[in-house]
């Protein structure tokens, strides 16, 4: 099923994290943590051995607890290299690094919240964060939901049977919801039935007032244990997830990428989409080697499908990003166009470069399975990985909005590069959806 969505707002803050572009910025409170959730790897932190879980202290010699202070310390450093204090468990370490940026994910924390007594919890859920490499965040707000009813389906998995690690979408206009799987065509829906359930959705309508509605249906889904698959909750309008709810329901307790919590959260908005998933399973079976199959399908219509909506699709939708990038005068737009069509390029270029890496895992642990066809596959595979080493290898050459100091940044000669870079991601493209195609024919 598909659905209106208005222009994801995301980019990658300077040291790693993904977070709100134009966001107002918060009071830095002396209760809050930056911890970090991921080290980058090849990077400077990973080699002095920066760990997951470590907590950034000071910087320069100086107390941080926010990320608009630790940028600000960041910008001021006039030495080449600058000392960073880490606490780890109990411990402080001190790492000396070069100035620049650090190499890590990070996150604004602050302690957990004490739910009031008639809070209704599911407890147990995961937490939903950029660190973790799922930057899909509907992928992955279903993968949380499988290991919450111990069902034996992981991010990859879902990636790949819903065929959204061989998507990829460009809006006509540059807007960023291009990666989301449920626009122009619905990998999510698609997701959630390989598990035997099917989804039913919810769009807020202020027009219709059907918030209270929608708000008996969620606490329905709680009581009964199954979470709810929900956007724009906390910020920015990705996907997250509802887990509890307290106050009557008149206050959502969830998972969401920016919580700013290691625990549940609180919602800051109700939600324009909610997916809810009736516990009723359907009890048919399904053999294993028919999910590739039809993942392979989904693949196929994906790349000869032109467009869905205001979507192109496949080697249509990378042939259109690069007509953009030659033909649009970028020196003319205006500073907010501007910056939303450098957010745009630069959250698709990642997300193509990501999901084309969860396609060669997934192909990866399904190959052994058709052992006449196996070559074939591992093909497939190695283009696959071909388009990821690419895409990441090049990524300096697309700018999020946090990284430019003045619009000129994003230079002329960076935009050729990417251009170059995508002609060759193009050719291998084609070749994939060619072995696609004789590989579905041949099982």
């Amino acid at each position: 099923m598909g659905r209106i969505f208005v222009c994801t707002i995301i980019f990658i803050g300077m040291v790693g994290y993904s977070t709100l572009y134009a966001q107002e910025e918060k009071e830095c409170k002396k209760e809050q943590r930056l911890v970090i959730t991921g080290v980058i790897p090849g990077s400077y932190a990973e080699t002095i051995d920066i760990r997951p879980g470590d907590v950034i202290t000071t910087y320069n010699g100086q107390e941080v607890h926010c990320l608009n202070k630790l940028t600000m310390l960041k910008d001021g450093v006039n030495t080449d290299s600058v000392e960073i204090v880490i606490k780890r468990d109990n411990e402080f370490v001190t790492f000396v690094i070069p100035k620049g940026q650090i190499g890590v994910w990070v996150k604004e924390l602050l302690p957990d919240i004490v739910f009031d007594e008639d809070a209704v919890v599911i407890e147990g859920i995961g937490p939903l964060d950029w660190g973790t490499g799922e930057s899909n965040s509907f992928i992955a707000a279903l993968t949380r939901i499988a290991e919450h009813l111990d069902i034996d389906r992981n991010y990859t998995f879902f990636m790949g049977v819903s065929g959204a690690a061989f998507r990829i979408l460009f809006h006509e206009d540059w807007c960023p919801s291009s990666p989301d799987p449920t626009v122009g065509f619905d990998c999510g829906e698609i997701a959630i039935k390989s598990i035997k359930y099917e989804p039913k959705y919810f769009h807020y309508d202020k027009e219709k007032k059907n918030q209270e509605e929608i708000q008996q249906k969620i606490m329905e889904s709680i009581d009964k244990k199954m979470p709810v698959i929900a956007i724009d909750l906390i910020e920015v309008a990705e996907w997250g997830l509802i887990v509890g709810y307290q106050k009557q329901g008149r206050e959502l307790i969830v998972r969401d990428y920016f919580s700013r919590r290691e625990g549940y959260d609180i919602a800051e908005k109700f939600p324009w989409v909610a997916v809810i998933i009736p516990p009723l399973v359907r009890s048919e079976y399904i053999a294993e080697e028919d999910y590739f199959k039809k993942s392979l399908k989904i693949a196929q219509e994906l790349y000869e499908t032109e467009k869905y909506d205001a979507y192109y699709s496949g080697t249509a939708a990378i042939d259109y990003w690069i007509k953009k990038l030659k033909e649009d005068t970028f020196s003319t737009m205006e500073d907010k166009k501007f910056d939303d069509v450098m957010l745009a390029n630069a959250w698709i270029y990642q997300r193509l470069a990501e999901d084309r890496k969860f396609a060669a895992e997934y192909l990866k642990s399904f190959a052994s399975t058709f052992p006449k066809i196996e070559d074939k596959i591992a093909e497939l595979v190695i283009l696959y990985e071909t388009v990821h080493k690419l895409m990441a290898e090049s990524g300096s050459i697309v700018l999020y909005p946090s990284q430019m100091t003045t619009r000129n940044d994003w230079t002329d000669e960076m935009r050729q590069k990417e251009i170059e870079i995508l002609t060759k991601v193009l050719v291998k493209e084609r070749e994939a959806y060619s072995l696609i195609k004789e590989i579905s024919e041949k099982i």
